[in-house]
């Protein structure tokens, strides 16, 4: 009888360390009843493909003195009206993690193990899963998505001014006037000066005599016509600004282009299910730059997305090894895939690259023991590594 009940006792001893070292991990979902015991949630990532677009805007102004630059200079080779362009010049392709709203799971512990070994998770802000007992910090590198910005960069702004001189010319009238002495009559003759503005015409000869000046300018400094004995560093600052002073008022006449950057950022997460992705994701003009799908202007800009399908033969068999009656589950992880990914413009591609998409691979599970000692890739929800404690 003794001997029985020390079978007994042994007995219960063993299931209580066993219902104390085991835990349940559920998918988080509408289906099924809520769980009775307390726990915590955690999250597997999904991949989002971010797309950075460099547009360059050009624009071509035309100078004020356009007219005249045949005329007081043999320019003909000049910017006669304003537009403006854009071009497609890069595109990059990257890609972050974010919580997959479908893989959420609750990590359910029996209350009879409270007292007992705790499970310690570390998570991301995000709720990512990075560690199961690991007391050790998890510094992890994290991207996040940008909304459309613009940036840019000016080249070849006009600084010089429309006029050398003042903006006044004097004129000058004659004014007659007639004295009557007795029986004569006399013309006087007055000269009044007065200050009127200069036509368009007179300014623009007024630049053109400048940059004729200046061009003198430099060949007397280039063959020593000053007669003074200048050092090399004085003779190139001279030159150099001799040459800005020039191209500043040359661009009176010629007109300037003004080249600036701008960024756009795009986002794009693939779905489950498509083995190949082809959408288009904004629409380009050389009119009009980056216009909305929803447009009608420009041509389609296409992402496209094939997968390698590498996961697909894991995939068969976690599911023939699934067994529908179990009620107890580990944690839950990812083994992601990888897709190749273009960016495609009028047939030609505009940028590539081999991404890991976590949504195309496979979802796992690991025995349910509370005593594993696991580490994540976090931007992937991958195992890194596993150890029985």
């Amino acid at each position: 009888m003794i001997n029985g009940y020390r079978i007994y006792f042994l007995a219960f001893l063993m299931i209580s360390a066993t219902a104390c070292s085991t835990i349940n991990v559920r998918h988080v979902d509408n289906k099924g009843k809520p769980p009775k015991n307390d726990g915590l949630y955690y999250s597997l990532p999904k991949t989002a493909i971010t797309m950075e677009v460099t547009v360059n805007k050009i624009s071509r102004v035309k100078g004020p003195y356009a007219a005249y630059a045949n005329k007081y200079l043999g320019l003909s080779n000049i910017i006669t009206e304003n537009s403006v362009f854009f071009s497609l010049d890069n595109i990059k392709l990257d890609s972050y993690s974010t919580p997959d709203p479908e893989q959420y799971y609750f990590v359910e512990i029996p209350k009879s193990c409270h007292k007992k070994k705790s499970v310690l998770l570390q998570l991301s802000e995000a709720g990512l899963v990075n560690s199961i007992n690991d007391k050790d910090e998890i510094k992890t590198i994290t991207s996040t998505a940008t909304s459309s910005v613009e940036t840019s960069e000016d080249l070849n702004e006009p600084s010089a001014q429309f006029s050398v001189n003042s903006n006044l010319a004097e004129s000058f009238d004659t004014i007659i006037e007639k004295v009557n002495l007795d029986t004569i009559t006399i013309e006087k003759k007055v000269l009044k000066k007065i200050l009127i503005e200069k036509t368009i015409e007179q300014k623009a000869k007024e630049a053109a005599d400048f940059i004729m000046r200046v061009k003198e300018g430099k060949f007397n400094l280039i063959t020593g016509f000053s007669e003074v004995n200048y050092s090399k560093e004085s003779m190139e600052y001279m030159n150099v600004q001799l040459d800005k002073m020039e191209t500043e008022y040359l661009n009176l006449f010629t007109g300037i282009t003004v080249k600036r950057q701008l960024k756009y950022y795009f986002t794009f997460i693939p779905s489950y299910t498509e083995n190949s992705i082809y959408v288009p994701v904004f629409r380009f003009s050389a009119k009009d730059g980056i216009i909305d799908t929803s447009g009608y202007k420009g041509d389609n800009v296409y992402i496209k997305i094939n997968r390698i399908d590498n996961t697909k033969s894991l995939s068969v068999f976690d599911n023939a090894k699934q067994n529908p009656k179990r009620k107890t589950h580990g944690f839950y992880y990812r083994i992601p895939e990888y897709a190749a990914v273009s960016v495609i413009y009028k047939d030609k591609v505009k940028a590539d690259a081999n991404i890991l998409i976590n949504q195309f691979g496979v979802v796992a599970e690991l025995p349910a023991n509370k005593n594993l000692k696991i580490l994540f890739y976090p931007n992937s929800g991958a195992l890194k590594s596993v150890e029985v404690k």
